[in-house]
């Protein structure tokens, strides 16, 4: 009779800890401006990011940590109790799923179904093979699960791929993907105008860099912090049209897709031109404002 090798096991080490306690990071960021405007009396940021941030920072914590931590000591309870299911049997109905995901992987082993996707949130299994996963059609396994969570998966010994079986799917599964996207002309006319909006963005931050500057920080400017900047702007220009050249050379202009990408990109630069136009007229409201309150007698023109 063949062993069978422990290819996953559920332990106390909760792998998803940090994406469920990602919330702190916006929670300390909103409490910290909220003190600093409060006892401190910074004029910046508003309160508006404060309350932003902090409010994000707590939906998070109640909606996503909550759940997660709690179901991952809710099962990692259950597996030490012994509370838990067995189906062992031969892997059918193998459905991979595609290397980019919006899809799940499903397998049947006798009549137990099971569904993961590497980019869920769970304690169990979820390692699909075209991220390098183990599962194969017809492999012989023996799974301890509870619902639809996978607590432990073992494979036959002489079943269980190789770590370059298992590189090779992966690779083949990401080159297929990139050949598809390469070959999707929505994709490729999205990356184009895409790119072109960056372009026409950076160089407008390179001739208007004084107005770019002041959005970002307030006067009085070192010379120091503007060269950095205008470096950053040129080095951020350079990049972006090196990156439209490469596309355009994987995915030149031609009579048929010319007009979908003006139109994408003109649609894209409309929306980061009036987002910028907005946010630089709100900062010059706001600068107003405080040189107001900070020269009450000052007779406005």
């Amino acid at each position: 009779m063949p062993d069978f090798v422990t290819v996953f096991q559920i332990s106390g080490g909760l792998t998803d800890l940090p994406f469920a306690l990602a919330g702190l990071v916006p929670l300390i960021i909103g409490a910290i401006v909220i003190v600093g405007k409060w006892r401190l009396h910074w004029r910046q940021p508003g309160w508006l990011f404060a309350l932003f941030f902090l409010a994000f920072g707590i939906v998070w914590l109640f909606t996503v940590s909550g759940p997660v931590l709690t179901e991952g000591t809710d099962a990692l309870a259950a597996f030490r109790a012994g509370q838990y299911s067995i189906v062992e049997g031969t892997v059918t109905e193998f459905h991979p799923m595609p290397y980019e995901g919006h899809d799940e992987e499903c397998f049947t082993v006798k009549t137990q179904r099971f569904c993961y996707s590497d980019y869920d949130v769970t304690p169990g299994f979820h390692n699909a093979a075209s991220h390098g996963g183990p599962i194969r059609d017809g492999i012989h396994v023996r799974i301890a699960y509870q619902g639809r969570s996978i607590l432990r998966l073992q494979i036959r010994q002489d079943e269980v791929p190789t770590p370059a079986e298992l590189a090779s799917t992966a690779e083949s599964a990401q080159r297929q993907y990139t050949t598809t996207t390469e070959n999707d002309p929505i994709f490729q006319r999205m990356t184009t105008a895409f790119l072109f909006t960056i372009v026409c963005w950076m160089i407008w931050s390179n001739l208007q860099w004084r107005l770019v500057v002041r959005f970002w920080m307030k006067s009085p400017i070192s010379q120091t912090t503007v060269y950095f900047f205008r470096v950053f702007f040129g080095l951020a220009l350079i990049g972006g049209l090196n990156e439209l050249v490469q596309q355009l050379r994987r995915y030149p202009l031609t009579g048929q897709n010319l007009g979908g990408i003006l139109l994408t990109a003109t649609i894209m630069c409309g929306v980061v031109g009036t987002m910028t136009a907005l946010s630089l007229w709100i900062t010059e409201r706001r600068r107003r404002r405080t040189n107001s309150d900070q020269n009450p007698h000052r007779p406005s023109h």
